[in-house]
């Protein structure tokens, strides 16, 4: 395939993929927006450290300390998320795949929520769990979504008895499309959320945000995002 067949597939691409790519996008955004600034948050908020104090400095000294548990929080994320991949097989026939997109962008958009709220040691720590639920949702299924658009296009092409084309959009594109977003979400939070923290004069702004844009990615995928039946 050249560059001009791969760029004119993604050009056409359904509207339906451009909403899961929109969705992806926005699950990113709001996953990235915590996890890039969390052990600051740690530090400044959960601790109340402060990274510009003297080396020696007790506040210093303490925002390390609050840095250092904010790792063991995504020690935390890890594990859920690497646990939740295997629920979610379990979950899958009760509640689908729309079920499990939501859920995950739900819990995530909670859990940030309190932590803004309510930015204590041990209820943080726990709430970390709620970042591997988002994060094994990202990774799993917005691409069990494309196989099932696939999946449909290539049942109805052989009900009507037609062929699939030379060349057109296969699964790779899509897919492709879709962990660009990731690169996209990268470059709006590191535009965005610095510009935030400055204005705001604290990183508490960086899990409300994250919050915000989690519980705007759950309407999303309930309202936009089209699921196969």
């Amino acid at each position: 395939m050249t560059m001009k067949c791969l760029l004119k597939a993604l050009l056409s691409m359904p509207s339906h993929y451009r909403c899961l790519c929109i969705s992806h996008l926005i699950g990113w955004t709001a996953f990235l927006s915590n996890m890039l600034f969390f052990t600051d948050f740690m530090g400044q908020i959960v601790y109340h450290g402060n990274p510009y104090a003297p080396h020696n400095s007790t506040a210093y000294l303490t925002y390390e300390r609050g840095v250092e548990i904010g790792c063991w929080g995504m020690c935390i994320n890890a594990i859920s998320s690497s646990l939740y991949s295997y629920l979610q097989k379990a979950l899958l026939p009760y509640i689908g795949l729309k079920g499990l997109y939501f859920i995950g962008y739900l819990l995530f958009g909670i859990g940030t929520g309190f932590i803004g709220l309510f930015p204590k040691v041990y209820s943080t720590l726990a709430l970390c769990s709620l970042f591997g639920v988002m994060s094994s949702t990202l990774y799993t299924v917005p691409f069990n979504l494309i196989a099932e658009y696939h999946r449909e296009e290539e049942s109805q092409k052989e009900q009507n008895g037609g062929e699939a084309e030379a060349i057109g959009r296969g699964k790779g594109i899509d897919c492709a499309a879709l962990t660009c977003m990731v690169q996209l979400a990268q470059i709006i939070v590191g535009v965005g959320l610095g510009f935030l923290v400055s204005a705001a004069g604290s990183v508490i702004v960086v899990v409300i945000c994250a919050s915000a844009v989690a519980l705007t990615g759950c309407c999303f995928v309930a309202f936009f995002v089209r699921y196969v039946d």
